[in-house]
């Protein structure tokens, strides 16, 4: 029963005028009137508003957005879902209504509309008993505006609409403080307005929320006043359901002398204005006072009086709907003959076009089959080769990609130590240690800046494959290099970095790729030891190859991730000792770049205590000969 008062506040605000005599004026327009499309929408979106009938007003809605999309007037496509939206949502079809608003939504022309639908969708959503979707969509209708709006404006009063409809929600679920806070929020709104109506419901539903509080006193003053501003506009219905609120207010309390004289004027008020359902309500309300005073007969009288009312209202409905499924289905009838008619006149019209472009075609046909079966060998061969040239391409570009990408991740991270070490120099006021740290990072820049060149000059050298010129190359100075390109990263997280090469030990294989093997083994070695730790790379002549170890006191791998290292699957990559994200692509590049140069790789580790990769690549002095030759 307490639902009344917010869809009486809502319909107040939208599209259920009851005004027969101006849908009547308004049909005899459409008929006899020579309208333009845009005035045709207006007659058509009007009928829609003032039609009681709710099936109606969906006939009226679907005809507006069917002539409209015809005429190209979006700006009637909101009236007409609107319209639907709400006629579905009274006639419990509450999935097309739910759908025909958020249609409605994609066409709103202002913030006011906007409101509207949001408290609209929330209430289709309260109706269904989806509480959390209904108080989401209240939340947002209120933040349409948010604050500040002026004090008097339509925007207030569909934001008050919204916090009316929201309260409701939560007394419908018993979070009462929650209700409370919302209807007076509502009640401010309206008054700051001059909206007495709204006002008067506000009060109205503050009392309900005291009654279910049991604050019985607070309940009756609020609900007394909402009675006293509502006689003002005759709302006699309201009034007397209200006094139906009071009879239950004063039978907690057991005064049932004040309950009866609140249920009898509830119920004088229905007859003497012929409120049905209201006379319904009030001689249960009576039945139930007279029954729990033990007057049996007062009560039965009531009882019967309750039930005479009940099944005439259970007789109209009915009688209505029958009507309703009568004209729905007179109108369907009609509407499937004329689809059928025009269905007709327009197969009998493409089969005439058809024919008449029948030998055409075929005769363009034959001839373009013809042309096709002369080209298509040719062009699949060119697609073909095409495609595997693409296909190589794209390969390799790959694969610089990643070269580049992974060469220069852990020297720019190096970076991030520096910063650190600057930040704590300048807190601690050691310029002397700052001047040094500027030589030094001067130093390091110079060291990418070669880095960069190298690796784009590499990448412009490629044509379509990654060259592989072997060359004899000082592993001392390379190992150097390294060492002067990760010292940043290396200082950052307080790492030893050495190597110890042999002087004259010279290797023969390519120089780029050479690089990014060393880089790669390298940076991950920093990546994965702690702070303190030490990274080293080490190098010794055997049996004509040189063996080259890269060693770190880091965290070591499990046995089972040894096993599949180098495999082209394993493609994830594991974040380092302090945070370090790669591309997890490295170690593959370093297996196949050692296949190209004729070398092999072999790691060793323990979780804990470190790991070491093994290479072995061939020696200038094993190979000078035949390369002289």
């Amino acid at each position: 029963m307490k639902q009344v008062f917010f869809i009486i506040i809502l319909l107040s605000t939208s599209t259920f005028s009851q005004n027969n005599e101006k849908v009547d004026s308004l049909l005899n327009v459409l008929e006899k009137e020579q309208l333009s499309d845009s005035l045709k929408c207006i007659v058509l979106s009007r009928l829609a508003y003032y039609e009681k009938d709710p099936t109606k007003k969906i006939a009226y809605a679907n005809d507006l957005l069917l002539f409209a999309q015809q005429t190209n007037q979006p700006n009637f496509y909101y009236n007409a879902f609107y319209f639907k939206a709400y006629a579905d949502k009274y006639l419990g079809n509450l999935t097309a209504s739910l759908a025909a608003f958020f249609e409605a939504l994609e066409y709103t022309r202002s913030d006011r509309d906007r409101c509207e639908i949001y408290t609209a969708i929330a209430d289709v959503y309260k109706q269904n008993k989806d509480y959390e979707n209904a108080f989401r969509y209240y939340n947002l209708a209120i933040a349409v505006f948010g604050d500040g709006l002026p004090e008097t404006s339509p925007e207030q009063r569909a934001q008050a609409i919204a916090y009316s409809n929201a309260g409701d929600g939560y007394l419908t679920v018993k979070k009462l403080d929650s209700a409370l806070l919302y209807f007076e929020y509502a009640k401010s709104i309206f008054e700051s307005n001059n909206h007495e109506i709204g006002t008067a419901y506000s009060y109205g539903n503050i009392g309900l929320v005291y009654a279910e509080n049991g604050q019985n006193v607070e309940a009756e003053k609020s609900i007394n006043q909402a009675v006293s501003m509502l006689e003002k506009y005759q709302d006699y219905y309201s009034i007397s359901i209200f006094y139906t609120y009071m009879a239950d207010i004063y039978v907690a309390r057991d005064e049932y002398s004040r309950a009866l004289s609140y249920a009898n004027e509830s119920l004088r008020m229905a007859k003497e204005h012929m409120l049905k359902q209201q006379i319904r309500d009030a001689n249960q309300k009576l039945y139930e006072i007279y029954k729990k005073k033990g007057d049996t007969d007062l009560a039965l009288g009531h009882h019967e009086e309750y039930l005479i009312y009940k099944d005439s209202l259970t007789s109209i409905e009915t009688v209505q709907q029958m009507a309703d499924l009568r004209t729905e289905f007179e109108v369907g009838q009609k509407q499937v003959e004329v689809d059928l008619l025009t269905a007709e006149k327009r197969t009998q019209r493409i089969i005439t076009i058809a024919i008449a472009a029948f030998a055409f075609i075929l005769i363009v046909l034959a001839a373009i089959i013809y042309k096709y079966y002369r080209s298509k060998a040719k062009v699949s061969r060119i697609l073909g080769e095409q495609k595997a040239e693409l296909e190589r391409l794209n390969s390799t570009k790959d694969k610089f990609f990643s070269i580049i990408s992974h060469d220069l991740r852990s020297p720019v991270a190096g970076f991030h130590g520096i910063s650190q070490m600057i930040k704590m120099m300048v807190q601690n006021k050691q310029t002397d240690q700052l001047l040094e740290m500027t030589e030094h990072i001067d130093s390091s820049v110079d060291q990418l800046s070669k880095l960069l060149d190298n690796l784009l000059n590499w990448a412009m050298q490629q044509q379509g494959h990654v060259p592989n010129v072997p060359e004899k190359l000082n592993l001392k100075e390379m190992a150097e290099d390294l060492v002067k390109t990760l010292s940043n990263m290396a200082q950052g997280k307080s790492i030893e970095l050495s190597a110890e090469v042999p002087e004259n030990l010279e290797l023969w294989s390519d120089k780029n790729t050479t690089m990014t093997i060393l880089r790669n083994l390298m940076s991950n070695a920093l990546k994965f030891t702690p702070e303190g730790g030490k990274v080293g790379i080490q190098a010794s002549e055997q049996d004509g190859m040189a063996k080259i170890e890269v060693i770190d006191t880091g965290v070591g791998m499990p046995q089972d991730k040894l096993k599949k290292l180098f495999q082209l699957q394993d493609k994830k990559s594991t974040y380092g000792t302090s945070g370090e994200k790669g591309l997890g692509l490295g170690l593959q590049l370093v297996h196949e770049f050692m296949e190209m140069n004729n070398g092999k790789i072999e790691v060793s580790s323990e979780e804990g205590a470190g790991t070491t990769f093994r290479l072995w690549l061939p020696l200038f002095e094993a190979v000078k000969e035949p390369v002289a030759k």
